[in-house]
């Protein structure tokens, strides 16, 4: 009798000569964790084993620049022409070994403008590398550079090299009739000629390392660029290079275009397991194991392996949020597995800021350095916090399980901050099985004594004689003094609660960041017409967050009729009318709601006022100077927790 609920999940596979473990691979994301001359370093190790301690059966190391001469801007990615990078990179394959996972390492190359974005190119749309701008030469270079990469994962002591011919990288440019261009061999005047370059790529591959090295082919069902191949010719396309692959993954959508990016990275606006479908007419046609990726739950994967739509699922976000996960999934602990909140601010970091990633619910993610070893606590302290928000439940589950013991106050008669209201939302159910989360793994500590629906004050806290004290009382919202003061017709966003209802049928919405922008939805979807102002300009909206998230709102947005009203301010509230400012002109426009959404403000008297409660005493979340967002909370909630 199977142990768990995913039976079909944890059935081993043939990939190759290999043999993995179970049918979750971990799915590559550059992650700016090298060196500055793009070698491998310890942070990048570290970062790697916790996925492969938990369970998964293939570890991926994220974009291998090939490039024997790599850009200005490739710094701090793996450069995989360096026969020096042999050294460390067989640390890493040995560190993620160890624990039964295999080693794969994912080659790409890159244009000499690598670290821009939407370059306009040969075609008027934007390529990650111009395909038409290579010369002959430095095509069939590259082909030799995959080969040379290749050779180094295998001296190394890898097991897998991944080729990314998905999101229009240099592959799938030279198969599209869209972009390819070109009138030589790999121009697009026959259908051999699209398939040629990927095709000498891997034979070049072969003949370096034979079949010591299994080969992962990922590929985009559709890269949704007008014009670009149906998934019947890409399909046709792999049906030619799978005597040369042992495995095909596929994904979508392309990686030059903004607005594309998310169907590569499926936010929380988007439903879960989105390549399934694409994947299941791969498996139909090829004599080849085939993998999919997209925000694939655990229970899809089940359904589509057990139902032989897929052979096995590739997983990134999630094993960055949990990289337990796997194993809590075989042993049947998936009530504890941290669920992620989809907020791409992992790979927003990288691919827009160039900066190490971080997770917004993971807070040891890219930071194992710094704490993944570090010591018990010398003695035990009692330690206050005061907030029972996402910044307050992380820094008291983290305190607990470190051996404090743990006092929380919460004022309200429940737990969850400001995310209780934000969760209601229908497209935010990712956050909600956060919170529920977060919620569960901290009530069922016995070192934790809860007080909800009491207030802190100064004079409660000092009767605890705690050691310690957590700030995290959440900041106060930008409320501007108005002349309408009549609440049922300005409402704080705060204080929706999910609830519609009683939201008048014309609304507007003073402040387009994400708050703003996801209450702007909910409305739409509730039928409602909707006016969202900013003071920002229309390229800054959005951007403060995840710009991969900011993309597919306004994506969806754009689907209905939404008025939004750039460098635009709310001067003032009347009980007949809202006043706005735009370019110095001002006007009088007609609402049943004005709903307010300018942020949130530190609540400075307030801190003030407990923080000599206790001497030893950390701010936290909303309460200090960050911005509100998640990974602000509880990154800086688990510092606190973590210097205690």
């Amino acid at each position: 009798m199977p142990t768990n609920k995913y039976p079909h999940i944890f059935q081993p596979i043939k990939v190759g000569k290999l043999t993995l473990k179970n049918r979750i691979t971990n799915a590559p994301t550059y992650n700016f964790l090298a060196s500055y001359d793009n070698h491998v370093t310890r942070e990048q190790i570290e970062a790697s084993k916790p996925v492969a301690v938990g369970g998964a059966a293939t570890v991926t190391m994220g974009s291998g620049f090939i490039n024997k001469v790599l850009p200005p801007a490739a710094r701090h990615i793996v450069g995989m022409s360096d026969e020096w990078i042999v050294t460390y990179l067989s640390e890493w394959c040995e560190a993620v070994k160890r624990y039964g996972a295999k080693a794969c390492v994912e080659l790409v190359p890159i244009a000499s403008y690598f670290g821009t974005h939407e370059v306009e190119s040969s075609v008027g749309i934007p390529m990650e590398i111009d395909c038409n701008l290579l010369s002959l030469e430095e095509l069939q270079d590259f082909i030799e550079d995959y080969a040379v990469a290749a050779r180094h994962v295998l001296k190394a002591g890898g097991d897998m090299v991944l080729i990314h011919g998905a999101h229009c990288q240099l592959p799938a440019l030279l198969f599209s009739k869209v972009f390819n261009k070109r009138s030589d061999q790999y121009g697009p005047q026959s259908f051999e000629n699209r398939c040629r370059f990927a095709e000498e790529v891997l034979n070049a591959i072969r003949a370096e390392v034979g079949d010591k090295l299994a080969i992962e082919y990922r590929l985009s069902a559709v890269d949704m660029v007008p014009g670009s191949p149906d998934i019947e010719e890409v399909i046709e396309f792999a049906k030619v290079i799978q005597d040369r692959i042992d495995l095909l993954h596929i994904s979508r959508g392309n990686l030059a275009i903004n607005k594309l990016t998310p169907f590569i990275l499926p936010p929380a606006y988007m439903d879960h397991g989105i390549n399934i479908e694409y994947a299941e007419q791969f498996k139909k046609a090829l004599r080849i194991p085939v993998s999919c990726v997209g925000a694939v739950t655990p229970d899809q994967a089940e359904e589509a392996i057990a139902s032989g739509k897929v052979d096995m699922v590739a997983m990134c976000r999630q094993l960055i949020a949990d990289p337990d996960t796997v194993h809590k999934l075989e042993r049947g602990r998936e009530n504890e597995i941290r669920p992620c909140i989809r907020c791409n601010t992992c790979i927003s970091r990288s691919h827009f800021g160039s900066k190490p990633p971080r997770c917004a619910v993971n807070p040891l993610f890219g930071r194992e350095q710094d704490y993944g070893n570090r010591p018990a606590p010398g003695r035990r302290k009692k330690v206050v916090v005061v907030g029972g928000g996402p910044a307050g439940l992380e820094a008291a589950r983290t305190m607990a399980e470190r051996g404090h013991a743990v006092v929380l106050f919460e004022k309200a008669p429940y737990l969850g901050g400001l995310l209780i209201s934000a969760v209601k939302a229908p497209f935010k159910s990712d956050l909600k099985r956060y919170l529920d989360w977060s919620i569960r793994m901290t009530t069922r500590l016995e070192n934790i004594d809860l007080r909800i629906g009491t207030e802190a004050t100064a004079d409660l806290i000092a009767e605890e004689k705690a050691d310690a004290m957590v700030l995290a009382i959440g900041g106060k919202p930008v409320i501007p003094d108005l002349t309408c003061k009549d609440k049922s017709r300005v409402v704080w966003v705060g204080d929706i609660d999910g609830d519609s209802a009683r939201i008048g049928g014309s609304v507007l919405i003073a402040g387009a960041g994400l708050t703003g922008c996801e209450t702007a939805l909910q409305f739409l979807q509730s039928g409602k017409k909707v006016t969202l102002i900013d003071a920002l300009p229309r390229e800054e909206i959005g951007l403060g967050s995840s710009p991969i998230n900011a993309y597919a709102l306004f994506n969806i947005l754009e689907e209905y009729n939404l008025d939004l009203r750039t460098e635009t301010k709310l001067a003032d509230v009347t009980q007949d009318y809202a006043v706005v400012t735009h370019k110095g002109r001002e006007e009088k426009l007609v609402f049943d709601t004005v709903v307010l959404s300018l942020g949130t403000m530190v609540d400075a008297d307030a801190v003030n006022r407990l923080r000599p409660a206790v001497a030893e005493c950390y701010v936290v979340g909303d309460s200090s100077d960050m911005s509100g967002t998640v990974w602000n909370a509880v990154t800086s909630a688990y510092d606190a927790a973590m210097a205690i």
